[in-house]
């Protein structure tokens, strides 16, 4: 199983920011990357989100505006948990379109509705086809 793909100075400082304890953030944080990933250590992240952009650590994915319910559901976290493992993958996400000057178009879609998904990249390649990363 990959372990999430954050720094430990990201996810204190969002745990910090959200008053949410920051062993019980990582746990969830390894929880959703358990949620997507296959037995073949591939992941399935189904027609529902879009593949942005890969680096060394992650494959960075948006789309549906559902999936951090659907996190939350599936896993049984609390409210507040689950909104800090969204800002922990939001910031990932921007962080990572700032390195490549697409920050403010990243921005723009968050804006209109898509949702950040950061999985991480556990042999440094790109996806093969269709949906599998």
């Amino acid at each position: 199983m990959a372990e999430h793909p954050f720094p430990d100075s990201l996810v204190t400082t969002v745990a910090n920011e959200r008053s949410v304890d920051p062993e019980r953030l990582r746990a969830v944080l390894d929880d959703v990357q358990r949620r997507y990933e296959r037995d073949d250590g591939e992941y399935e992240y189904s027609t529902r989100h879009n593949y942005g952009w890969r680096d060394e650590q992650a494959y960075y994915l948006y789309g549906s505006e559902n999936v951090w319910q659907t996190v939350q559901r599936d896993l049984s976290v609390a409210d507040e948990l689950t909104d800090a493992a969204r800002h922990v993958h939001e910031r990932a996400m921007l962080q990572s379109a700032s390195g490549r000057g697409t920050e403010r178009t990243v921005r723009e879609m968050f804006d209109d509705g898509n949702e950040p998904l950061v999985v991480a990249n556990p042999d440094g390649g790109g996806p093969r086809f269709g949906q599998d990363v």
